[in-house]
């Protein structure tokens, strides 16, 4: 009787493999026989799961923004200022400095990649929506200025974080200088949308 294959369980193991090997060696130097490889595939096999290094790429980001939407999607949303900026805090922990730096050595190379950059540009739409329908529910009791643009300050949080990560993945910094650059952002964050009964 044929062995019955879990495709997702495959799926994982080879997207697994390929970011070991991405990781370990860069994207350019990685053959597809080195994710065979490390995932103990035949190549053969590794093709019938994805046709090639830019399906492995786009499956990644996929992956690595899906588990970002779920995470989102699973907390309880905040309901006042204070809750949203610890949120945010926590979305960028100093323990992620790492991760942050293997997601743009890892999978940079694939933001040249058009489909990969619609990716990229529709998960930043979905985060900026998720901010903007959050300040309108702020403002409504008070949290946050009744007089800011809900989309345009949905846009520019979202930019806000993307620049700190950016900052963090291209310079050298210790943990405890991003914590710092992360604080000082957060807390202009807070007296720029502070609400009326000056709630932080």
């Amino acid at each position: 009787m044929p062995k019955i294959v879990d495709k997702q369980e495959m799926q994982r193991r080879i997207l697994d493999a390929a970011m070991g090997c991405f990781l370990g060696q860069g994207y350019h130097a990685t053959k597809m026989d080195d994710v065979a490889r490390a995932a103990g595939l035949a190549k053969g096999t590794l093709y019938l799961y994805f046709k090639g290094k830019d399906a492995l790429m786009l499956a990644l980001l996929h992956r690595y923004f899906d588990e970002i939407r779920a995470e989102v999607e699973n907390s309880p949303p905040p309901t006042t200022l204070a809750q949203f900026l610890d949120g945010l805090r926590q979305t960028m922990p100093v323990e992620r400095l790492d991760a942050t730096r293997l997601f743009f050595d890892v999978l940079g190379p694939g933001f040249a990649d058009p489909r990969a950059a619609e990716m990229v540009g529709g998960f930043v739409d979905w985060l900026s929506a998720q901010y903007a329908a959050l300040f309108r529910m702020l403002a409504a009791t008070g949290q946050v200025r009744a007089d800011i643009d809900p989309e345009a300050t949905g846009r520019a949080v979202a930019a806000m974080l993307d620049g700190l990560v950016i900052h963090l993945a291209l310079f050298n910094i210790s943990a405890e200088e991003f914590a710092q650059r992360r604080d000082a952002a957060i807390s202009l964050l807070s007296d720029g949308l502070r609400g009326s009964d000056g709630t932080p």
